[in-house]
């Protein structure tokens, strides 16, 4: 019987999930979680900066732009673009292959599904950083120009409205993430000593709950932005962060969302070191 062509010795599939499988990928997409945790846990600074009186811009480009300004932040920008396209690299092999550790065919599908999302997510964000460190960010589109498009298509509205509860799904399964610490059976744990174990563990819990709380805040900006028409009100964390600081108690708030944010950041650099690949 003959051996499909993708599964033969020296084939270019092989020799691509070979690749995909080595030593190097390894420690590219382990400088991928470093530079993951990096720009939340500078998201989540500047958010405490904003909760006393600083107009900083707390989302994605408002880190990278931090970083931009800072002594060395260009070779630190590199590695980042570096370590986001090797990240989403490698969720897209894991799209493309399937969850190793997952026997359930349906959930395996699910899963490859989600790394080819995440994928897509962080190849913006190297993207992102390479329009930062190159000075050609000021041309890149927002989350409202992307709404005030959607609004304008025939039932947009409904599709706008869709986004924002699959945005507010996400949160939710990001909270459960974090309160059932679902997030363990990706790590090393043997490796890890007791305390370790209980400071990443605790890490994760409040990294995850606080990354679904921002998330619900954006997912119910986008509801409200389809059901008003004002695609204005659809942004992404630096909107739903500064949203808080108008809420009762909102300095609060927002300190413990951005220190959240911080754990959430501290949590991926333990996840470079710990995570299964």
């Amino acid at each position: 019987m003959s051996v499909p062509t993708r599964f033969r010795p020296g084939s270019a599939g092989t020799e691509a999930r070979r690749a995909a499988n080595s030593k190097t990928m390894d420690r590219l997409a382990r400088l991928g979680f470093v530079a993951k945790g990096l720009v939340y846990g500078l998201i989540g600074l500047l958010a405490i900066q904003v909760a006393f009186g600083s107009n900083a811009r707390t989302d994605q480009k408002g880190a990278l732009q931090e970083i931009a300004s800072k002594p060395g932040g260009s070779v630190v920008l590199w590695l980042m673009v570096i370590g986001f396209a090797a990240y989403a690299l490698w969720r897209f092999t894991e799209a493309l292959w399937g969850r190793r550790n997952e026997t359930d065919e349906k959930k395996r599908t699910v899963k490859r599904i989600g790394s080819a999302l995440n994928g897509l997510v962080y190849l913006f964000f190297g993207v992102l950083a390479f329009k930062t460190v190159t000075g050609s960010s000021n041309s890149s589109s927002t989350s409202s120009d992307v709404t005030a498009k959607a609004l304008g298509w025939s039932g947009g509205q409904a599709l706008v409205v869709i986004a924002g509860l699959v945005i507010i799904g996400i949160a939710v399964a990001l909270t459960w993430r974090g309160l059932k610490t679902d997030f363990e059976k990706h790590l090393k744990t043997g490796q890890m000593s007791h305390t370790m174990f209980k400071a990443v563990r605790r890490l994760g819990q409040v990294g995850y709950v606080a990354r679904g709380a921002v998330f619900a805040v954006i997912g119910v900006l986008v509801v409200k932005a389809a059901m008003d028409h004002q695609p204005g009100k659809a942004q992404g964390f630096d909107v739903a962060l500064k949203s808080l600081a108008g809420a009762p108690g909102g300095q609060v708030l927002l300190v413990l969302a951005g220190l959240g944010l911080v754990c959430f950041g501290v949590y991926c650099w333990a996840e470079a070191r710990y995570r299964r690949l």
